[in-house]
């Protein structure tokens, strides 16, 4: 009350000083639209008007534009009018351009059109205050009509007529009597000028002194943005009513506006939610004024306008059809049914619910994190067996890894997190799965990021990568990921990509936040499913591709660019695109570049998207051209630099194409050489991609939006590469990684059920959201599970103690220029270091009868490996981590390494030239004795 007080103050002296300037400089024309012009007008006595509409989206712009004209045009203006933008700024900023002559305000009180009604009360000048809606228009005569009635002193606020102006024709079954339903006047109010309790909301006036008495419209009450509830004029009109006994609100049918009723409000969905939904604001109004006074004019209502409308539709020959009867029904069912729910409901236990939930997701965020950085004292690397950081990672973490989860879905839940809070929730989820081996290990993880980190060093030393290094040939022919990092390295005065190599996943993976984001907000304007779609892609991303390596640079990019086109892609209630701006274009164009030079297989996945983006004519004049660069770069690629690698694989790249059955499968099968635990994990990742595909596919169905989205495209557009070639047993796994920004944030759109609210609330429908909503974290903590194993449980072969890399170290210091290189497979440090220099060969590759021939005769089998061509330095090492690796997959029989090892323990022509506690190392000198003992 101070404050409006101190408003009505300032307004005072704003007049004072408007008049005096009038005076001296002359008042300005008011501002009409233009090709219309307004007559001169004689000087008028009476009170004040203001007219006050307001607005929360752009959706409605052009009915916008028609309330406005439509007061401008009045034959008798309005003194001011005020739009009341509520927390839009980018509608605000809109209408001070288009709208010259109109006051347009902010919002300064509580979301929702309680709250900018009241702020344009605070700022009107008038003495009569008029409210229009944003998707009213006025007759001509509104203004007058409204204002002829104040004549009379008694009278302390008048409404008016609203006629429907229906979108697409007024529905056969929709009674007359529920057109209060659309917001409008409906059958049963006076014909003619009559005292009545309340207004309706989208064409009401009061005295301004007498609104500012009461103290305003009440903001727990009301509309906010789409919510349809309502009556806090009824609340109003009750309190205005109650502090003046002998005042009158009176209803003036002569004060006409039309009001646009979209498509949206003529389904028998939103008819019975409305009446729902009215039910809980009749409810909610009881609360504060007695249910006495809250359902007079309801009594009357059911006593004698719904019977006589049941019975005109019953009756042959009647006005209203037979097909409003089960809409009456349904009508006055669906409210009596809000009301007793909302009367029955506990206020205060709700309130208490809400807070615990807000406790929980402000909360659990901090102590997520704490537990997390608790976990990691301690942790015995030493102890991973089959199922890696799973067996050793304390309770704690999994504890900090559960109530990050639980703390999520809590702050998905309450509409007041803000998107800083959503962020450290992901940015923490990120920071569980990926700092934590970064934490824990002493050396590089990963023996491809090993490969990665030598072929840039050999980029650095040489200024050029060899053409004739076997299967690494291949990154001389695509490589634009150690270009960039033979650029990073040398801008920074670094030795080699080693010393960041270890923080390349977590890095990557908080970079993946800003396109994933980028693309969700291209699918939904629900802050809720972009973030919960984010936080559902790291949290099911287990393929690992995210360590130090060309793929996940290349899929970073990959991301970016679907995101830049499918932004820019036309959608529902959005105009279409204009020409792209340049630097859209130079980036994009630079992105596809940098793929294209980088990685053979992404440029190809990245082609078959923009392809199926391009299928909906819609989307053609934006996907198309894309694809017509990322074709055209890549063919011009793979026929210039790439071309001898792929005349060279040429005929494994034929037999690929006809053996679909064969690419389909690998990878899912052929477990039967790995240890139970490891069958363990391949089940787990297997579960969780299905489950993810499921989810998506459900929520396409489901979610009939979805469908118009680019997101059904971009997920089954990997898939026929399934089919297409096994990239070497892992074909089916990228497929899913490619598939799992679309399917992600379909999973998210399945699992996320709106939040829940009186008005979304109804029956058994309300009921299932609820389940929804508490199965959700339960689903949740069962992919982290999934995940858990997925990703953390081949980390015994992942990870290397200190001790192996000092010996991987050792040997790639001692030998000499043309040694061969033995192992038992490549996990191990330093293994391609000076790879152009070296040859190698891993017994895990070896052919199946070579291989059972080393278990049976280690050395002699060894020597005949080694033995041909030119007498060269050869040498054998065996670490902890490759018999991890080929015990976990079986790559070799079983108890081969056991069996080497101490077949070779004393022989004189394998000695040991360097041991550690995790290897040794042998020099394999020729063969002695025939017989080779």
């Amino acid at each position: 009350m101070i404050a409006l007080g101190f408003r009505l103050v300032v307004s005072g002296l704003l007049q004072a000083v408007r008049f005096v300037l009038g005076t001296l400089c002359g008042n300005a024309p008011a501002t009409v639209p233009p090709g219309k012009v307004r007559t001169a007008e004689p000087a008028r006595t009476g009170p004040s008007l203001s007219v006050v509409i307001c607005a929360y989206t752009l959706r409605r712009w052009e009915q916008l534009l028609d309330a406005v004209h439509s007061v401008q045009l009045q034959h008798h203006p309005a003194d001011e009018i005020l739009l009341v933008v509520d927390h839009c700024p980018e509608l605000a900023r809109r209408a001070e351009l288009a709208l010259p002559g109109v006051r347009v305000l902010p919002n300064a009180e509580a979301q929702g059109l309680s709250g900018g009604r009241n702020t344009g009360v605070s700022a009107a000048h008038g003495d009569i205050v008029a409210f229009l809606d944003d998707d009213a228009a006025a007759d001509p005569e509104w203004t007058a009509r409204l204002l002829a009635t104040y004549h009379d002193p008694r009278v302390l606020g008048v409404g008016g007529l609203v006629r429907p102006l229906w979108e697409t024709g007024r529905p056969a079954w929709f009674p007359h009597e529920f057109d209060w339903v659309v917001g409008c006047s409906y059958q049963g109010l006076p014909e003619h000028r009559a005292p009545v309790r309340n207004f309706i909301g989208a064409n009401m006036s009061f005295r301004r002194a007498e609104i500012v008495a009461a103290g305003g419209f009440r903001t727990d009450l009301g509309r906010i943005g789409t919510r349809p509830l309502g009556c806090e004029e009824t609340e109003l009109c009750l309190r205005v009513a109650a502090r003046n006994p002998d005042g009158k609100l009176l209803y003036e049918p002569a004060a006409a506006v039309r009001h646009h009723v979209p498509a949206a409000r003529t389904t028998r969905a939103y008819f019975r939610a409305r009446c729902y939904a009215e039910g809980l604001s009749k409810a909610a109004v009881a609360r504060h004024a007695g249910a006495g006074p809250a359902l007079a004019s309801e009594r009357a209502y059911l006593r004698h306008t719904l019977p006589a409308a049941v019975a005109d539709g019953l009756r042959p020959g009647g006005e209203a059809p037979p097909c409003t009867v089960p809409a009456l029904a349904t009508g006055v069912t669906a409210t009596v049914l809000g009301y007793a729910v909302g009367r029955l409901r506990r206020p205060v236990e709700r309130t208490r619910a809400q807070a615990a939930l807000r406790a929980l997701a402000l909360l659990a965020l901090p102590a997520a994190l704490l537990l997390w950085l608790f976990s990691l004292r301690g942790v015995d690397l030493a102890a991973m067996s089959d199922l890696g950081l799973v067996q050793v990672l304390p309770v704690t973490y999994w504890a900090g890894l559960v109530l990050l989860g639980l703390g999520f879905c809590a702050a998905l839940s309450d509409r007041r997190t803000r998107a800083p809070h959503h962020a450290g929730y992901v940015l923490a989820l990120i920071t569980f799965l990926h700092a934590t081996p970064l934490v824990l290990y002493p050396e590089l993880r990963y023996s491809w990021a090993w490969k990665h980190v030598a072929v840039t060093d050999v980029l650095l030393d040489t200024g050029t990568l060899p053409t004739a290094a076997g299967r690494l040939s291949i990154y001389a022919r695509w490589p634009g990921f150690f270009w960039a990092n033979d650029l990073f390295v040398s801008h920074l005065g670094l030795k080699s990509p080693g010393s960041y190599a270890s923080w390349f996943p977590l890095l990557i993976n908080m970079a993946l936040v800003v396109p994933l984001l980028a693309l969700y907000r291209s699918f939904t304007r629900s802050r809720r499913l972009v973030w919960g779609g984010a936080f559902l892609f790291f949290g099911c991303s287990w393929v690992g591709q995210d360590y130090f390596s060309p793929q996940a640079f290349a899929f970073l990019l990959y991301v970016c660019v679907i995101a830049a086109v499918v932004h820019r892609l036309p959608r529902p209630g959005r105009p279409r695109a204009g020409p792209p701006p340049l630097g859209w274009a130079v980036l994009v164009l630079l992105a596809i570049v940098t793929i294209v030079v980088s990685h053979p297989l992404t440029p190809v996945m990245l082609v078959g998207s923009l392809l199926l983006l391009s299928l909906p004519r819609r989307n053609r004049r934006v996907a198309l051209p894309v694809l017509l660069v990322a074709l055209t770069l890549t063919l011009a690629w793979d026929m210039t630099a790439a071309r001898p690698f792929l005349e060279e694989n040429l005929n494994d790249l034929i037999s690929g194409l006809t053996t679909p059955e064969s690419n389909a499968g690998s990878g899912l099968l052929g477990l039967s050489g790995a240890t139970s635990g490891q069958v363990m994990v391949a089940w787990a990742d297997r579960i969780l991609s299905a489950v993810v595909f499921l989810f998506a596919a459900l929520a396409v169905l489901v979610r009939p939006s979805l469908r118009r989205t680019a997101l059904p495209w971009l997920a089954v557009a990997p898939l026929p590469w399934a089919v297409a070639n096994s990239y070497g047993g892992e074909m089916i796994f990228r497929v899913y990684l490619f598939a799992l920004p679309a399917t992600a944030f379909g999973a998210a759109a399945l699992l996320l059920p709106p939040l829940l609210s009186p008005s979304r609330g109804r029956g058994l429908r309300r009921a299932l959201r609820r389940v929804r909503a508490a199965a959700v974290p339960v689903v949740l903590v069962a992919l982290f599970g999934a995940l858990s194993l997925a990703y953390f449980g081949k980390e015994n072969v992942n990870y290397f103690t200190t001790s192996e890399t000092s010996a991987a170290k050792w040997l790639a210091t001692h030998a000499p220029e043309g040694s061969l290189i033995v192992g038992a497979s490549d996990n191990f440090p330093y293994a391609y270091h000076d790879y152009e220099y070296h040859d190698r060969l891993w017994l895990s590759e070896a052919a199946p009868g070579d291989q059972w021939q080393v278990r049976r005769d280690p050395a002699a089998e060894l020597h005949v490996l080694t033995g041909s061509g030119p007498p060269r330095p050869v040498y054998l090492i065996l670490n902890r981590a490759q018999e991890a690796q080929v015990t976990a997959t079986g790559a070799l029989p079983p108890g081969t390494l056991a069996h080497l090892r101490s077949a070779l323990a004393h022989r004189s022509d394998y000695p040991v030239i360097h041991r550690t506690a995790d290897a040794v190392i042998y020099r394999i000198l020729p063969e002695r004795t025939p017989g080779g003992s």
